[in-house]
């Protein structure tokens, strides 16, 4: 095991012994996906508080509820809710169906209700703690489906780095390095496809985000541009 994993590891464990849920959240009261749905705007923004010792550390690190951010995508002849996502889930059906192997890890577009069901089975709890989702909806801006479209199938199937080497790319991007795009970890692909709908300034690289970046919507708002504004995180449930 190298420094680094070792570093990781001990840090994983602080942040997981030091975890708690958000003193006013109360499941018993929010809205179900299905009440909401017709309210959450093409370029929303997915937030999930994740179970798993990588996910309470990313909690930590960016100061919210949050470990995994991905945009939401609503074509205007669909009623469908999908999800532009980078991650590891392997077990979904890519919408987009560029690759070979309809069902990978990395960059895919997936049915939002279907995946939000599927995160407490594919990877499960090691406390009995469950995920939780919140949407923070864009406004303000009239999306270019076909300009999006294209975005979407340029960085379908771009691999997800490791662990190590998620937290190096973002660590480059505090420094205003760019990290590429040969993999992209989730906040990464976001704020990348923001910038090229043209959402967000590009003054920054894409791995500078991570998904509390999202989260705290006065300050991302500071950086988003073209009328593009994301409205506070408001909490459902299946």
């Amino acid at each position: 095991m190298s420094i680094l994993e070792n570093i990781l590891e001990e840090a994983e464990e602080w942040a997981v012994n030091k975890h708690k849920k958000p003193a006013d959240y109360d499941e018993s009261k929010l809205p179900k996906l299905t009440q909401i749905a017709n309210t959450i705007t093409c370029g929303s923004v997915l937030l999930c508080s994740g179970t798993a010792a990588e996910s309470r550390l990313i909690e930590e690190i960016d100061g919210t509820d949050f470990s995994h951010a991905a945009m939401i995508v609503k074509f205007k002849n669909s009623k469908e809710l999908y999800l532009w996502t980078a991650d590891t889930v392997d077990e979904l059906v890519d919408e987009i169906r560029k690759e070979k192997d309809i069902k990978h890890a990395g960059t895919h577009l997936l049915k939002l209700e279907e995946y939000v069901a599927s995160l407490d089975k594919i990877y499960p709890s090691p406390d009995g703690s469950s995920y939780r989702f919140a949407v923070a909806r864009l406004q303000g801006v009239d999306v270019d489906e076909k300009k999006l479209w294209n975005i979407l199938y340029k960085y379908d199937g771009t691999p997800f780095p490791s662990t190590e080497d998620e937290l190096l790319h973002w660590l480059a991007g505090q420094l205003d390095i760019d990290a590429g795009m040969d993999t992209s970890f989730c906040a990464q692909m976001v704020a990348k496809t923001y910038q090229e709908m043209g959402w967000l300034s590009s003054d920054k690289p894409a791995n500078h985000y991570n998904p509390g970046s999202f989260a705290k919507t006065d300050d991302i708002n500071e950086k988003l541009i073209n009328g593009a504004k994301l409205a506070s995180p408001e909490y459902f449930k299946l």
